[in-house]
């Protein structure tokens, strides 16, 4: 399955994977939103914003990212904000 094929995953994201080793979607599934998001910040230090790891998040459990329940969007981006830190 083309990443393109994922929810919330257009054409620069799935460029932004691909740059970063992530080619397909099952190479997301197998490595994570975490990780994945932690790769893009690699390629594209802009990428740092937790709407970008809902987004994988998303992705991965083929939704929508808004359609994530709204204690889970907060965790994820609590996440993502303590990761910024770090």
């Amino acid at each position: 399955m083309k990443l393109e094929d994922l929810p919330n995953v257009g054409p620069i994201l799935a460029s932004e994977l691909r740059a970063a080793g992530i080619a397909s979607a099952e190479q997301l599934r197998a490595t994570g939103a975490k990780a994945a998001w932690l790769q893009l910040r690699e390629v594209n230090p802009e990428r740092h914003c937790s709407q970008s790891l809902l987004a994988l998040e998303g992705a991965l459990r083929g939704v929508r990212w808004m359609a994530l329940e709204p204690a889970e969007r907060q965790r994820i981006a609590s996440q993502a904000r303590s990761l910024q830190t770090s």
